[in-house]
């Protein structure tokens, strides 16, 4: 090994120790919020999670559960960090190698130095962008989807450089086995077969047949097993056709084994199910025709060895069924039959979308569903991000740019990777224009191999500043300022995102969790609406062994006969008293009622529920519970009682509203708030909640606010103001907590504190019409009309039609004598709602009245708003 190669890896490993360093530093703690919980929990029992089952991942997150370090939640959260360090390595080892490409076989001492100071800018540059920093701190796939697809493309440009030495199969025949192992990672890894089939072509045609069939069959996994097989015989019988015309197969051997390839895929592609005998001369049309290809030629026996890394990759996905059938304790789609794992890896649960049928427009979906999320991703800047962003992505631009000039060959790789990874997930995924959460993470790999070019196009751009100068040492000086500019790029993008990439001290979603479960009755069960209320529970459970005792049931999954099932038959069983048959049914989703309406499976599973949980008494044999998160009811509103995130569900309506001694006791002494609220009840800033945790966080704040206007309704406005005033130190600039907070001051008559509160409220929410609508009021309390006035006309202007205002703004003005402009607000009003007939009769009755009315009398307001 030269010193070249040997600096390279000296530097490779400086690059997989900072993002390594980076990664762990800024682990989540504990479990976060989306499919993390869910992950843990399945890595920690070896469960099966939601479709396609990622079996892989599983396997491998219950290695990283079993390492003596740190807890089970980090230890799989780690997992990604180091997943991600070695992509980061990888990527700068590849990026290093495209560079070379571009810079050819005359490359100087200096152009190599380049060529490493791209590298690593590219390299980091992906470390600490966006989306790939925030996969790399908690368990998810992507991470290891990451290291597989960089991988591959290694090994790919490995086997170029070796192949044009010697003709050689292994590099190819290693990345056949990685995308078919990993594609029970995420499916995306086999999105690499294009690319490097792309490579393979135009490098060797002669080995581009031979890998066509492994290459390219993985793109077709997210079809599921059937259509996966009809596309492996469609390429398979392609290919022996081509060996047969190059005399290496005999023709009526190919010609055979293509007529049984063809009724096999009319099963394969079609409605119906393949049968022993289909599925006989199934293999029967793949395996006789390769046998004896493998006999005759060195082609066959590599296409043989790669039919049999395919099926070892994939074999990972045995452990479905194998597992499913032993009923862990999470056990998503239970694939333990055959048509149950294939509606598993076909991912039916989620339902049947067509590419060709755009569910938004092109605008939405290339805009707010790609380019919001591409532009965000290398933020140099904390403010404006698309400015902060500018020199990254032209250094991307400009790197593509350069390839495409010098090196054809890899420009024509990189580009299917990145437009496979961009383009043709916006045509494949086609999103709706409100999608339930942020998809960034979709088009990892798209900024992944974008960050390829980064790398490019900063050794570029460093050596066109250098060659921009005659004098040596002027270009040495540029050449020194020009690394060091492309080496800041990933510094300012770590400092700027350090904040809201650290996930040091957020138990936010733990918390959460915990809070939810911990003040349910023993055995009782709890409807939950989502991933966020529903993983973090399973967490709790299964890898904390907290409130096993508790049913978490789930409506999105209600809606699916093996979730009955599951609910039914394994513990804590629920009192569910249907047989096999009506579950089977209930499966379709959906049914129509005695009159005809459509009913969810979900809905008629709640009722039922509720129907045979029932005691001879009346009472429940377990309690029931609905997440406050969830927002469909199902007409049971008037039985809901809340108890803090939960609202109890009781036989009768005769009950309070708001359990208040479970609530109080619950908020005050049960909850856990770390990383979210200091002791005091305050803000904690110095963990960063993202919108999501934001969002279900105000549930607290719900909470308190009940409590609060429970103690107004009964006249206790200090207990009122004390909670209003501890969610005000929660949520800081909530407004309409501070709203009410200030009219709770009002009906204290604490006319000070509300004016401030008011006046604090109007500077940090300039529009808000109502704080300067109550800035004006408390201000007519204390009889200062001339200050309440201004603070009126504000609320008028951001509010026209805030009724109330007007009134005020009257009020104001005849108290202090100005009669005569006092009715132009009135005025105002009906001439701006001419509809408004009773506000027009009053302000005749009102002005005849003010001609006879002495001075300092008003006839009174308005009546109230119609």
């Amino acid at each position: 090994m030269g010193w070249t190669q040997r600096a390279a890896l000296w530097l490779g490993l400086v690059v997989f120790l900072v993002a390594a360093a980076v990664y762990l530093i800024t682990l989540t703690p504990t479990v976060p919020f989306w499919d993390s919980g869910e992950f843990i929990a399945v890595s920690y029992i070896l469960g099966i999670p939601h479709p396609p089952g990622t079996p892989f991942y599983v396997l491998i997150g219950r290695i990283a559960t079993m390492i003596p370090w740190a807890t089970v939640a980090q230890r799989v959260n780690a997992l990604s960090a180091l997943a991600s360090a070695l992509a980061v390595l990888i990527t700068f080892l590849t990026t290093l190698r495209l560079i070379r490409l571009a810079q050819g076989p005359n490359r100087s001492t200096q152009d190599e130095w380049l060529a490493r100071i791209g590298a690593l800018t590219g390299a980091w540059m992906l470390a600490f962008s966006d989306s790939f920093w925030e996969n790399s701190i908690e368990a998810e796939v992507y991470s290891l989807m990451s290291l597989a697809q960089i991988l591959v493309l290694w090994l790919g440009l490995r086997w170029w450089e070796a192949h044009e030495k010697r003709p050689t199969a292994g590099p190819l025949l290693l990345c056949v086995y990685v995308m078919w192992l990993s594609v029970g990672l995420h499916l995306g890894v086999g999105i690499m077969g294009l690319p490097l089939m792309v490579l393979v072509s135009l490098v060797d045609r002669r080995a581009a047949v031979v890998f066509a069939m492994p290459f390219l069959s993985v793109l077709l996994v997210t079809m599921g097993l059937e259509r996966m097989a009809g596309g492996m015989l469609l390429l398979s019988t392609l290919t022996f056709l081509v060996f047969a015309a190059q005399k290496k197969l005999n023709g009526w051997v190919a010609w055979s084994a293509a007529v049984a390839a063809v009724i096999s895929m009319t099963v394969a592609f079609g409605d119906k199910d393949f049968t022993p005998g289909t599925a006989l001369l199934a293999a029967a049309s793949l395996l006789v025709p390769l046998a004896l290809l493998a006999w005759r030629a060195r082609e066959g026996r590599i296409i043989a060895l790669a039919l049999f890394l395919m099926v070892a990759g994939y074999s990972t996905h045995a452990y479905l069924p194998i597992r499913a059938a032993q009923h862990p304790a999470i056990n998503e789609g239970n694939p333990s039959t055959w048509n149950s794992l294939r509606d598993l890896l076909e991912r039916k649960q989620y339902g049947q979308t067509s590419m060709f049928v755009r569910r938004a427009p092109w605008s939405a979906q290339l805009d707010k569903e790609f380019w919001r999320y591409f532009k965000r991703q290398w933020p140099l800047f904390p403010t404006n991000r698309l400015w902060g962003a500018l020199l990254p992505l032209t250094l991307g631009l400009l790197g593509a740019a350069w390839q495409a000039r010098r090196e054809r060959t890899s420009f024509f790789t990189t580009g299917a990777f990145f437009g496979l990874t961009t383009a043709g997930m916006i045509l494949f995924l086609n999103f709706t224009d409100h999608e339930v959460r942020e998809r960034d993470y979709f088009f990892q790999s798209g900024y992944h191999a974008y960050a390829l070019w980064i790398g490019m196009g900063a050794t570029w751009l460093i050596g066109w500043i250098r060659d921009s100068f005659r004098v040596a040492r002027a270009r040495d000086i540029a050449v020194a300022a020009g690394s060091a500019l492309m080496l800041a790029q990933p510094v300012l993008l770590l400092a700027n995102l350090w904040y809201t990439h650290d996930r040091r001290g957020n138990y936010v979603a733990r918390d959460y969790a915990y809070n939810m479960l911990a003040p349910l009755a023993p055995g009782g069960f709890v409807f939950t609406n989502g991933d966020n209320d529903t993983f973090p529970l399973w967490y709790m459970q299964e890898v904390e062994h907290f409130r096993k005792d508790v049913s978490v049931v789930n409506l999105s999954l209600l809606n699916t006969d093996w979730y009955i099932f599951q609910l039914r038959d394994e513990e804590p069983k629920l009192p569910i008293h249907l047989d096999d048959e009506t579950i089977r049914f209930l499966g379709q989703g959906a049914m129509q009622d005695e009159a005809g309406n459509l009913v969810y499976t979900s809905q008629f599973m709640v009722k039922r529920l509720l129907t045979d949980d029932r005691l001879p008494d009346g009472g429940w044999k377990k309690i029931p519970y609905f997440a406050v998160t969830v927002p469909e009811h199902q007409g049971l509103d008037r039985q809901f009682s809340l108890e803090g995130l939960v609202y109890r569900v009781y036989p009768d309506t005769l009950h309070p509203e708001l359990d208040v001694e479970t609530t109080r006791r619950a908020l005050y002494q049960t909850f856990r708030y770390r990383g979210l609220f200091r002791a005091d009840g305050s803000w904690d800033p110095s963990v960063y909640k993202d919108e999501n945790a934001s969002t279900l966080s105000r549930n607290y704040a719900a909470a308190h606010l009940q409590l609060a206007m429970h103690y107004e309704s009964r006249g206790d406005l200090p207990h009122a103001i004390a909670e209003m005033e501890r969610i005000e130190r929660m949520f800081p600039g909530y407004v309409e907590v501070l709203v009410l907070l200030g009219r709770y001051y009002m009906e204290a008559r604490d006319t000070a504190k509300a004016i401030g509160l008011f006046e604090r409220l109007a500077a940090s929410s300039p529009n808000s019409g109502e704080a300067y609508y109550y800035l004006g009021v408390t201000h007519m309390m204390k009889g200062n009309y001339g200050v309440a006035l201004p603070a009126l006309d504000k609320s008028i202007q951001l509010d026209p039609q805030n009724y109330y205002a007007y009134v005020a703004a009257y009020t104001a003005l005849w108290e202090s004598g100005d009669r005569e402009r006092a009715l132009t607000y009135l005025q105002r009003w009906v001439e701006s709602h001419p509809e408004d007939s009773a506000s027009r009769a009053t302000l005749e009755e009102l002005t005849r009245q003010a001609r006879g009315v002495p001075l300092g009398a008003p006839p009174g307001p308005p009546p109230g708003r119609p």
